[in-house]
């Protein structure tokens, strides 16, 4: 009897993985906030027959035994991450610290009804792990580690205690977003936040005008800064930087640092609706790949207050300058991003400007470039600010455990994986230096417009994943 016979099927396994991704995601878990889905992991390992434990970050695991002759062979780590990045679509009236996700089968996809992202990354390839493991295949013994706050900076798995991955020979992280890929490296990550005070004069006389442009497609910084999508954040300060004559009284736009920002919006006083020709003349320029990004301008009560003229022109020099996309290729896998810059979030009202940009780099080199520009521009027009940040995972195409994976996917597909980097954190990165020795690679299912409303997972790959899970425990690492 086949794999898939013996795990009931394509459409068995499907809806397998579904149910159990439903199962951990009936709880709000942006980072920091995963106590309740936490609680549902253990329940499920529970009822798996394990004993997990959590750490004081939130961090979990459990040890599965060996089936029985398998005793012997190596300790493989199956890892994941338990927070999401939790988009919002503007307007929706949704709570990501309050309501659950909507989860819908449709058209093919898994996906949600748009107001909010998925949470695929990384609770779907977490999904099939678990179930692929509560179907009674043969393997040797497997370590289950998830970790929380992997989406501001890998912080969870900075606090795993070295002792969870001693005595490892390899470890198999479910964060990638691409099936038919085997992950060797990542990129480092750099978090940066900028702030400074906004000094005011009362309004001029006129209207208040909120200019939106809302409906972008967004994405992951990383894994989609490379598709040339409209940041409707630098499309604002642009506009408005030609325009030194009109007053600002707001701007804000975007929901996290590593989020290519979906929305913007900005209240100036004008005594007529300001002419955004100009502007809408740009957004035709990215109708193909945005095609839902709208512009509007609403009437609103004058405000109180604009920004003076000094403060207007130093936060949009300032935000306008900040670069966004891709700063260069990887020279060892030249078809990936090897550095980039994301103007993730503008957040300009009240008496504070803050303002969140995430560099990604595989060299350090690139990094400490972009860093510096960035700096000197932020003082040049009077931010201040801070910086987290994570290292690079470097890539070699001669991993084995990236071998025994290919090995696998050939005889189940008769295709090979491609053995390759990408341009996003991955925990790896952290483990490496708390196991040198660690054998490391990463997978996962297909994940499209991940870190964004339009997240969804095609569904007819959700078993070809599951498969190759199932297919490396039973054959096991060497």
């Amino acid at each position: 009897m086949t794999l898939l016979e013996r795990l009931g099927g394509r459409q068995a396994i499907t809806a397998g993985v579904i149910q159990t991704f439903r199962t951990l995601s009936r709880h709000p878990h942006p980072p920091g906030e995963e106590e309740a889905t936490g609680r549902d992991y253990m329940k499920y390992l529970e009822a798996l027959g394990l004993s997990p434990v959590r750490d004081g970050a939130g961090n979990l695991r459990a040890d599965l035994p060996a089936a029985p002759g398998r005793e012997g062979e190596p300790l493989l780590i199956l890892q994941g991450h338990m927070d999401m990045v939790c988009a919002v679509a503007q307007g929706s009236g949704y709570d990501p610290r309050r309501d659950p996700v909507t989860i819908l089968e449709d058209g093919g996809y898994l996906r949600t009804d748009r107001r909010s992202s998925l949470g695929a990354d990384n609770g779907l390839g977490n999904a099939a792990a678990l179930w692929v493991l509560g179907r009674g295949i043969s393997h040797g013994p497997v370590r289950l580690l998830f970790t929380v706050s992997e989406e501001v900076g890998l912080e969870g798995a900075k606090e795993v205690d070295p002792a969870w991955l001693a005595g490892a020979a390899a470890l198999l992280n479910t964060d990638g977003f691409h099936l038919g890929r085997a992950i060797v490296g990542s990129a480092g990550g750099r978090r940066e936040e900028w702030r400074r005070t906004l000094q005011k004069n009362p309004a001029p006389q006129g209207q208040g005008w909120k200019i939106s442009l809302l409906g972008g497609t967004g994405g992951h910084s990383g894994d989609d800064i490379h598709l040339g999508r409209a940041n409707p954040i630098a499309l604002l300060a642009a506009w408005l930087r030609e325009r030194p004559a009109l007053p600002v009284a707001s701007f804000a736009g975007g929901t996290a640092f590593n989020a290519i920002p979906a929305g913007g919006e900005c209240v100036v006083v004008s005594q007529q609706a300001p002419d955004l020709s100009a502007l809408a003349a740009v957004l035709e320029g990215y109708r193909a790949i945005d095609p839902n990004l709208a512009l509007t301008c609403t009437p609103l009560p004058c405000p109180a207050q604009v920004w003076t003229a000094e403060t207007r022109q130093a936060v949009l020099d300032f935000v306008g300058g900040i670069p966004h996309g891709v700063y260069k290729m990887d020279p060892a896998f030249p078809q990936v991003v090897g550095a980039s810059a994301n103007l993730g979030v503008v957040e300009a009202r009240e008496d504070r400007c803050t303002v969140k940009v995430f560099i990604r780099a595989a060299r350090q080199s690139d990094e400490r470039e972009l860093a510096e520009a960035n700096a000197a521009l932020a003082e040049a027009n009077g931010f201040s600010g801070h910086s987290t940040g994570y290292p690079g995972w470097p890539g070699d195409k001669n991993n084995p455990l990236a071998r025994a994976l290919d090995r696998v996917y050939r005889a189940q597909t008769g295709r090979g994986l491609e053995i390759t980097a990408v341009h996003v954190g991955l925990e790896p990165s952290v483990f490496r230096a708390k196991a040198p020795g660690l054998v490391m690679a990463s997978t996962g299912p297909d994940i499209l417009d991940a870190h964004s409303v339009d997240e969804r997972a095609p569904l007819d790959t959700l078993a070809d994943y599951a498969l190759l899970l199932a297919g490396v425990l039973e054959e096991g690492i060497s």
